[in-house]
């Protein structure tokens, strides 16, 4: 074998080898990410189904507020105009099934196209409970107005979510109720509102169940009265994640699920609202991705071989050159002493060698820009989550003279702005607030961005000055964000509020900490804002 041939398959497979190593590795972290981002963007679908069923009950149930407080509703010389104020709610909100006025023993007195007027429903819930308070039921099928209205497109009765409240006379006692049933259909519009943006070819779908698990809202494959074991037990509210199911089908589901915090005064029924889409389809673009990555480093290692092979008698020319030239002088012959010219020659190998080299750096700082934009926020530059629990793995064993100051930090005023000025002018306050907080810390500090306008920030330190450091870099944190934003011509002035735990001081577990910072942070608003707020056990306990 000469010198051309093996040149040829040694700089060849070493070529194939590396090549192959290097887009293996990258391969594998990128389709990760993808993966990674596929539960991403299911989780967020689920978190806005969530919202969007929240906001809704909060906008009716005020709606229903609202005409509570019409004086003399109960009033007979008012009950013409009270009729066309009830049909026109209906007209207008066609998500209001039925509403109805009751007097204080339960009767009908007036109602939306004057359904079931003079019929006594004192026993349902929805005046027992109405008449306590503002009261909002859970999902349930029509009983008295089952007949009244057409059934579902399935067959099933229509059901409904109720929402009543007491009315009071003149001199605030209770003089009867008034109650509604909305029409749960309107929660099949939030699912198309939801899933409409997205391709049909991801093949998302969408559920809300109960407490008990019982489906309340899913595709018809699921009968009434369904229920979901699938997901975790024991889910707090508004807790979320996502991770990958086997569902009663016996297929496997990227599953995200979020359990409804309620929304401003509605406190909300506990539903849990779930995206799933099939592995197959959510992991498809991660898998398309690996075989475009080893596609591509196969042909491109085929073309340099072709290549190499040749270029490999160029690179030898030189060698053979010397040789032929040592032969000569080894037969005697001095005619030419010089050697060839074969440092250019080398020359070409080495501008090869550096071309291969930064191929593989190319690859090298895609992985590294892949990395840093998995662990920070896309606006802002700050450690995102993922950023946030890699950085607190690093302390997961302490010394023990070693804490972590944690400040949790939400800004005071900041949906103004946005509505305002602009989601423009509040990304950009945004991205100001982030350089203000980088000059509040120091380099093995940690700022990161954990919501809209809520953020975190770690600070490392020793037991003796952890209260110290807390109060200084807090109160620095307070002034440097209670300034003056001068941004696009505009002085905008935000406030802020703080809440600081240590870990391990305040509890040995850290999640627990960083809930006790949230808690401090709660504290901190509810006395005004502006403030910062140290966690104590005593912010645990509930008010008198």
């Amino acid at each position: 074998m000469n010198f051309r041939t093996r040149l040829a398959i040694g700089f060849s497979g070493l070529l194939i080898v590396s090549s192959l190593g290097i887009s293996t590795v990258i391969g594998q972290r990128a389709v990760q990410l993808s993966r990674t981002a596929a539960g991403d963007r299911l989780l967020e679908t689920a978190y806005q189904f969530s919202t969007l069923l929240d906001q809704s009950m909060w906008s009716r149930a005020n709606e229903i507020v609202t005409l509570s407080s019409v004086p003399d509703l109960l009033s007979d010389r008012n009950r013409p105009e009270i009729q066309r104020l009830l049909d026109r709610l209906k007209q207008e909100l066609p998500v209001f099934t039925w509403v109805g006025l009751l007097d204080r023993q339960g009767s009908v007195i007036a109602s939306t196209d004057r359904i079931i007027e003079g019929v006594n429903i004192g026993s349902r819930p929805v005046f027992q409970k109405g008449i306590q308070g503002l009261f909002i039921g859970d999902v349930h099928d029509a009983v008295l107005l089952a007949n009244k209205f057409p059934r579902q497109p399935n067959g099933e009765p229509i059901q409904f979510v109720d929402i009543s409240i007491p009315i009071r006379n003149s001199g605030g006692a209770i003089a009867g109720v008034l109650a509604s049933h909305l029409s749960w259909e309107w929660a099949r519009d939030a699912e198309s509102t939801i899933l409409s943006p997205i391709a049909a070819d991801r093949q998302v779908e969408l559920f809300v169940v109960a407490k008990d698990r019982t489906i309340l809202l899913g595709p018809e494959e699921f009968g009434k009265g369904a229920t979901l074991k699938t997901l975790p037990a024991n889910l707090s509210t508004g807790a979320s994640g996502w991770q990958v199911l086997r569902w009663p089908d016996g297929k496997d589901y990227v599953t995200a699920y979020r359990v409804s915090p309620g929304y401003r005064s509605y406190s909300g029924l506990g539903w849990i609202t779930v995206a799933r889409q099939p592995i197959a389809v959510a992991y498809a673009p991660a898998r398309q991705l690996q075989r475009d990555i080893i596609l591509f480093t196969l042909l491109s290692s085929g073309a340099v071989v072709g290549v190499t092979w040749l270029l490999s008698d160029w690179f030898a020319k030189p060698l053979r050159q010397l040789s032929s030239w040592a032969s000569r002088l080894e037969q005697g012959d001095r005619s030419d002493r010089r050697p060839p010219s074969w440092v250019g020659e080398l020359g070409k190998i080495s501008q090869v060698v550096q071309r291969l080299d930064a191929q593989a750096e190319a690859q090298n700082q895609a992985r590294q820009k892949a990395e840093s934009l998995a662990h920070h926020d896309a606006l802002t530059g700050l450690h995102n989550r993922l950023g946030l629990e890699t950085y607190l793995a690093q302390y997961q064993s302490l010394t023990p003279d070693q804490v972590l100051v944690i400040l949790a930090i939400d800004l005071d005023g900041f949906k103004p702005v946005n509505d305002t000025y602009g989601h423009a002018m509040g990304d950009a306050l945004l991205k100001a607030v982030a350089a203000r907080l980088h000059a509040c810390i120091r380099s093995h500090e940690l700022a990161a961005r954990t919501g809209g306008d809520e953020f975190l920030v770690i600070l490392p330190c020793s037991v003796s000055t952890a209260e110290a450091v807390g109060e200084q870099v807090g109160s620095r944190i307070l002034q440097a964000l209670n300034s003056v934003f001068p941004l696009q011509g505009q002085q905008i002035r935000i406030g802020s509020s703080i809440g600081f735990a240590v870990w391990p001081l305040d509890h040995p577990d850290l999640l627990t900490a960083l809930k006790a910072a949230d808690t401090a942070l709660y504290d901190a608003k509810q006395h005004g804002k502006g403030h910062l707020v140290r966690w104590t056990a005593a912010l645990n306990q509930p008010s008198a």
